[in-house]
């Protein structure tokens, strides 16, 4: 394993990753400006989540025949672009438009980035450098909303300036400095597409690769249906500014950053990964019901942090146990694993969008039951489970 390869993705991913984070903040103020309804804001997050859904295998199945580093390339650049247009186009139906390019670019970058660190770590290693991964891009996520919220009380359009800027810079970095993984093929690219054929079944849910996928989309949920909406949550409900919304993103960015860097590195060597999954996946739906349910602001704070934390300790657990079941076609595979995660975008937060209306906690009720749903999907399991990884 080449330890320079990994410093070099790990800058990479905090540069675009802080990039990519930086519109989040200023978002509800551009519904609120252009006069938007309510649910618009699931509508948007969903449309990019779409879009997720059918490039990330795509994505992934070209970089393994082209190589990583150019589809990266165009995933970050193509970003910066369907960024300026979001920013900037007052209308809310060329603005859909540019949701799903942002989705198609943006799922370039974090779906070959995974696959790129599967290339370049041996499997003993991997749930270390997948939680270093997961640790970056959450201080990346606290940095961008930090900066966009501070940039974007000067204006909202001027973060969304920052970040096309950004973008481009991201993209020479990556020209200059990555260097490539795969062997670049003059084979006709195949491209993955049974996961848009209706009726087809490319993974069997009951296997162990089918089970944690399932368990994707659950954990995505549950975590859309908060980052989906705590945003509009603290602008339009406790109408507060877009860098108090940084400062709110920020903490979520640093609790998820302690967790990956400390605690899941020592629970990988302790503790069984599914049972470390069933069990803060309990937790994580537990504290976020407690803290929708609360009228004590701080008890519910207290709760949220709680959620925050253990749900950080999901998701690079998961990718590790579905690399290890991956053969040679580990961007294909992670480009499945992405559309069950968009799955999770989408339905997130769209109905979590619409059910605002109707309760500004409910989003965060409906990410409780997500969770407490994981944990009964797989303790049940749990066994054939740990038998089969």
């Amino acid at each position: 394993m080449d330890s320079n390869k990994i410093k070099k993705i790990i800058f990479i991913s905090f540069i675009t990753m802080a990039t990519f984070n930086m519109a989040h903040p200023v978002t509800p103020n551009l519904i609120n400006t252009l006069g938007l309804p309510t649910y618009m804001f699931g509508v948007f997050y969903s449309t990019m989540a779409i879009s997720n859904f059918v490039m990330s295998p795509i994505w992934g199945s070209i970089s393994d025949i082209r190589g990583r580093k150019n589809i990266m390339i165009i995933g970050v650049v193509g970003y910066g672009i369907s960024q300026l247009g979001f920013g900037f186009i007052p209308n809310q139906f060329i603005i859909l438009i540019f949701r799903i390019m942002a989705g198609a670019m943006s799922v370039a970058f974090t779906t070959v980035s995974i696959a790129y660190i599967t290339d370049i770590s041996t499997e003993e290693e991997r749930i270390k450098y997948m939680s270093y991964q997961t640790a970056t891009i959450s201080i990346a996520a606290s940095v961008g909303a930090l900066l966009g919220g501070f940039i974007g009380g000067y204006g909202y359009k001027y973060t969304f300036l920052v970040q096309f800027i950004n973008c481009i810079i991201s993209g020479a970095v990556i020209y200059f400095i990555l260097d490539e993984t795969v062997c670049i093929k003059s084979d006709k690219i195949k491209i993955y597409l049974k996961h848009l054929k209706p009726g087809k079944t490319y993974i069997d849910l009951s296997s162990t690769l089918g089970v944690m996928m399932v368990v994707m989309t659950l954990i995505t949920i549950s975590t859309t249906a908060y980052n989906s909406s705590i945003n509009y949550y603290v602008e339009s409900v406790l109408h507060m500014s877009t860098s108090i919304n940084g400062m709110v993103m920020a903490l979520a960015g640093v609790v998820a950053l302690c967790m990956n860097l400390f605690v899941n590195p020592y629970l990988s060597k302790r503790v069984e990964d599914i049972k470390t999954i069933y069990i803060a996946s309990a937790i994580a739906g537990i504290s976020i019901l407690l803290a929708s349910l609360s009228s004590n602001i701080w008890f519910s704070l207290m709760m949220i942090i709680v959620f925050l934390a253990v749900s950080a300790l999901i998701t690079p657990i998961q990718q590790s146990l579905i690399s290890k079941l991956a053969k040679n076609n580990y961007g294909e595979v992670i480009g499945i694993q992405g559309s069950f995660k968009a799955i999770g975008m989408v339905t997130g937060s769209l109905v979590s969008g619409f059910i605002f209306d109707y309760g500004n906690r409910l989003p965060f009720v409906l990410g409780g039951i997500c969770c407490i749903l994981v944990t009964s999907l797989l303790f049940g399991r749990s066994k054939n489970l740990k038998e089969q990884v």
